[in-house]
Formats: C-alpha cells, structure tokens, sequence
C-alpha cells in the first residue's frame, strides 16, 4: 500500500528514502562487478549520511547517539549530492578506465533510486482541523488544549522502539523551546504515564492522537509531521529522527510562522 511516508508491506514500513536506498544499491550491487565497486558504494553511502548529520552532532551528546545518527539508516535524512560527488571522486582516483565503466552502473542506479519520486502520491492540500487533546507529563495531566501552530508534530506509541529511541532527542528540543509536539496513539493516559515516569521524565505528550493520526494518513511510527500556521502539511517523515533533521523542521516551523506574520 502506498502512503504519503511510504510503501507499506504488511507489518514492514519502508520510508520514501529507504526506497530510494535500497533501489539504488541494489542497482549498483547487480551491475557494478569489478574490484573497488564496494568500496566506491560506501564511500558514497558514507559522505551522504556524514553531509546530512553533521550540523546535528556535538560533543554534548552522548557517543552513541552521534554515531547512530550517522550508521542508523531509518534516522534523518541523506544528502544525495555530496555522497554521488564523494563516490564519482573516488571513481576518479581509481583511474580512467574505471570512472567508464562506472558511468553506465553509476547512471541507472541514480535512475532506480528516482523512481520512489514516481510513486509517491501527490502532497495533499487538506487543512488539519483537529480537536483539542489532553496532554500529560510524567506527574501532571492538562486539560485538553488546541495544538500549537505551526509546529512539528511527532505520532508515537510506548511499545515502539524507534519511537523510544528519538524520545531523548525530542525531549531536549522541548525544553530548549522549540515547537515540537509529541502525540501519543492508541494508549491509554495512565499507560503512557507510567511509561514516562520510568523511561521519559522530562518528556510531555498530547494523547489520544488516534483521530488526528487518521486524518493525517499515519500508518507506522514513529511518524513526524510538520504543520504550517493555517495547519498545512509542510513536510512529512517516517522513521526516527537525527539531530539534524529535527533542527532543520523546527526552523521551518519559525520560517512559516515569520511568513505567516508578514501575510497581508
């Protein structure tokens, strides 16, 4: 089934970007059989993740978050064109002869791990109209309130591990101020709030999420969804979140809030 976040199989999920690395890979694996292709592929692979997570790693962070943001493939984004430049070098020190016969290889990998683009439904122009929904942290409960707008809104569930995994993550972005909105599916109040108490303290949720997460086509999770000030759909993800990616939705929910501002 195709969704706005992806192809969905079943149980098994695969974000756009997943496709589009797996298709890709995949390709290159099949048709490049000389010694140093692999190489080539991770080099590019490499350059990619480290141009995209970059920005978000920092020594205030624990180890094992900054590497994962680098090697976990579900978490952030890629940044295609530094890692097809870094691996086309490569191919080029290795000698003329390989950087020809890389091109044909090189071409229809690019091309396989386009046709994601193909598939993908069209962005939908509905406007989120959601109820207000109760929110709770790990020792209070508040009344249910309207979501903010604009503001990133991340669907979550406890029994998720990637959900638990980017919990850290987003409930720094909180306390520094940043719009973010965590929004709990198909729980009950008292189970998410015995989760936190354990495992997320710091951390605060709207819950009972399932409407809103229908509206928005959520079908696996974690899922992060940015809205706009009139609650526009700017930007979707599947997966966890890097760093990185996170900084760069919360500062589109600031640039649609200053144009929102400015609007006549």
């Amino acid at each position: 089934m195709l969704t706005p976040d992806g192809l969905g199989l079943g149980p098994l999920a695969l974000s756009w970007a997943s496709l589009t690395l797996l298709l890709g890979v995949l390709t290159w694996t099949a048709l490049a059989r000389w010694p140093g292709a692999g190489v080539a592929l991770g080099v590019s692979l490499l350059a990619a993740r480290l141009w995209a997570a970059a920005p978000g790693l920092a020594s205030s962070r624990p180890l094992l978050d900054n590497v994962l943001d680098v090697l976990d493939p579900r978490r952030g984004d890629w940044a295609w064109g530094a890692g097809l430049t870094a691996g086309v070098l490569f191919l080029a020190c290795s000698g003329r002869q390989t950087l020809r016969r890389a091109v044909r290889p090189l071409l229809l990998s690019v091309l396989a791990g386009a046709l994601p683009l193909l598939l993908r439904p069209a962005p939908s122009a509905v406007q989120v109209t959601a109820a207000p929904l109760p929110g709770l942290s790990a020792d209070r409960t508040f009344l249910p309130a309207p979501l903010p707008r604009p503001t990133v809104l991340n669907f979550w569930a406890t029994w998720c591990g990637p959900c638990r995994s980017e919990l850290p993550l987003l409930a720094h972005e909180q306390r520094r101020g940043g719009a973010v909105t965590l929004v709990n599916v198909g729980e009950s109040p008292a189970q998410v709030q015995g989760f936190l108490r354990s495992s997320a303290p710091g951390l605060r949720t709207r819950t009972g999420g399932d409407a809103l997460a229908a509206q928005l086509r959520v079908t696996a999770f974690p899922t992060t969804v940015v809205l706009g000030p009139q609650g526009q759909v700017l930007a979707r993800h599947l997966g966890p979140l890097s760093a990185a990616q996170l900084r760069r939705l919360v500062r589109l929910t600031e640039a649609s809030a200053t144009q929102g501002s400015e609007a006549p």
